[in-house]
């Protein structure tokens, strides 16, 4: 009994004695999303930047002509103005005045100021064309500032550049859809929906572009 007891005391102990096997892990784990490879970096959240391609470009061809002309001619005279004072003025003073200067009854100096003969022309000739084409290209960055309800997202940027004071300052605006951003977290301008995009120039060269105060006055007036 006792060297029974001593065979399994020795085997317990050569069991105690035999290191444990590492258990092996999985790369996959219950309840923790996986790593990919290729991590998806498209904008989808506020705060998350985005890289939007400016390719704007556009063309318009309008012409006007306008002749317009007038011809007016008016007469007008009264042939027939009784009064009361040719009896008088026949009496009185046509006796005195016909020796000398001749003599008209009032009726007939009132016929003759008041006969009118009025003749009017007028012509006006406009022609004008516009030949306009204008093509803006550029790379900027801009920031979510809102998601909306169905996933759409709202984005603001601006980018300030200043070379030899000359500054120019681009922003833009709009609403873009998720699924039209590219896997390298870019989109093109004419994706944006609600787009405003400005590109402004301040310095020597724009200040030299632009017209005097007084012509800009002038103008305005429309004087000439």
């Amino acid at each position: 009994m006792s060297r029974s007891r001593e065979l399994i005391g020795a085997v317990l102990l050569l069991l105690l004695s035999v290191p444990a096997g590492a258990g092996a892990q999985s790369l996959w784990r219950d309840g923790v999303s996986g790593v990919s490879l290729f991590p998806d970096v498209r904008a989808r959240a506020v705060n998350d930047i985005v890289t939007v391609l400016i390719v704007e470009e556009s063309s318009s061809s309008r012409s006007a002509n306008t002749t317009t002309s007038k011809d007016t001619s008016r007469t007008a005279s009264v042939n027939n103005f009784p009064t009361i004072f040719d009896p008088l003025a026949s009496r009185l003073v046509r006796p005195v005045v016909k020796p000398l200067l001749g003599y008209s009854s009032p009726s007939q100096v009132a016929e003759n100021m008041l006969r009118m003969d009025l003749q009017s022309q007028a012509a006006h000739a406009g022609k004008g064309s516009i030949d306009r084409s204008d093509k803006v290209s550029g790379q900027i960055a801009a920031r979510v500032v809102k998601v909306l309800d169905n996933g759409n997202l709202v984005i603001e940027g601006r980018r300030a550049v200043l070379v030899n004071d000359e500054t120019q300052v681009i922003t833009l605006s709009g609403v873009i859809r998720p699924q039209d951003v590219a896997s390298t977290n870019t989109i093109l301008s004419s994706q944006i929906a609600d787009a405003e995009i400005q590109m402004v120039g301040r310095g020597v060269l724009a200040e030299a572009q632009r017209p005097g105060i007084l012509y800009r006055i002038l103008d305005w007036l429309q004087l000439f």
